[in-house]
């Protein structure tokens, strides 16, 4: 396969890991260059070549969709394939992104099928690799939250249940079929009661919690710090896997924000003293470094606290 030359852009260094395990396995060929903000960023692609982009939005010193715009007005990279990676999946964002000017996007957290798939597609469409040579390129079992850190396999995971793309009035106007897509990306849940979540500590409030594998639960909070979270959630279907990429969901009512802060599965426990139990102890852990998300957080403790 051709050699590529591929900046991946993430000021999470777990999330970075993930991307890379994954484009190496996939392309061995390829040169895989890194970054932890745009600025970072915008240096690497002054002095190399690069054919593709894998971008974080939310970032310091410069995000995501500034780095588009920078690169759409320098002629060498003004078509360059660029795939936006965020975790703000709302119309809005999207229509920000497309206007800008890139060529896909994928919502955190994702599977590494998933985000095998669109690369495939921006590889065959923007680059002229054939879809048939890309899809042989990654084919591959493992599971990216697992085998990034540990070299290994993992169980397959199970693909979430996505709900048809809708044409939405933005989309029709737009265009564009990135657009419609915002559609399907995973929103929190919706408010209600966590039944058989039972533990002694007192509960510090409601957490939502979306998976890689495509799962989510809503978790009464045991504690929480700066660091990480352990909550309790009532099992139902599937639960995640250690290691597992995730995102936390947490909304400041009073300034009106949303945090969704990168994260992944540390421990997991049954609660009850048998196989099928239906309350499970989660500690997740945060791999975020954004001020703004963690300002947010930290307001939220505050409250819990």
């Amino acid at each position: 396969m051709k050699a590529l030359n591929v900046l991946v852009v993430d000021d999470a260094a777990f999330i970075r890991d993930l991307i890379k395990k994954a484009m190496r396995d996939s392309y061995p060929s390829f040169k895989i260059h890194e970054a932890v903000d745009g600025r970072k960023a915008q240096g690497i692609l002054k002095s190399n070549p690069i054919d593709l982009v894998l971008c974080d939005w939310e970032m310091p010193e410069m995000s995501g969709l500034e780095l588009i715009t920078w690169m759409r007005t320098e002629e060498r990279y003004a078509k360059t394939p660029f795939m936006m990676i965020t975790s703000r999946g709302e119309r809005d964002h999207v229509i920000k992104a497309v206007t800008a000017g890139v060529s896909d996007y994928i919502g955190k957290p994702f599977t590494r099928d998933n985000f095998l798939g669109k690369v495939n597609k921006l590889l065959a469409k923007h680059l002229g690799l054939s879809v048939k040579e890309t899809q042989q390129a990654s084919a591959k079992p493992q599971d990216a939250s697992v085998s990034a850190l540990t070299g290994g396999s993992a169980p397959a995971q199970v693909k979430p249940a996505t709900k048809p793309a809708t044409q939405g009035t933005a989309a029709a106007l737009m265009g564009n079929p990135l657009v419609a897509q915002a559609d399907q990306t995973a929103k929190p849940i919706a408010k209600g009661a966590v039944s058989g979540a039972k533990s002694g500590a007192k509960a510090k409030g409601i957490a939502e919690l979306r998976f890689g594998s495509g799962g989510s639960a809503r978790c009464v909070i045991k504690d929480i710090n700066l660091q990480e979270m352990s909550g309790v959630f009532k099992r139902e279907g599937d639960i995640p896997q250690l290691l597992e990429q995730a995102v936390l969901d947490i909304v400041d009512q009073d300034a009106g924000q949303v945090a969704r802060i990168n994260c992944y599965v540390r421990m997991l426990q049954a609660i009850e003293n048998n196989a099928d139990a239906a309350t499970i102890k989660i500690v997740i852990r945060y791999v975020d470094d954004d001020p703004v998300k963690l300002d947010t957080l930290s307001r939220f403790i505050a409250k819990v606290r």
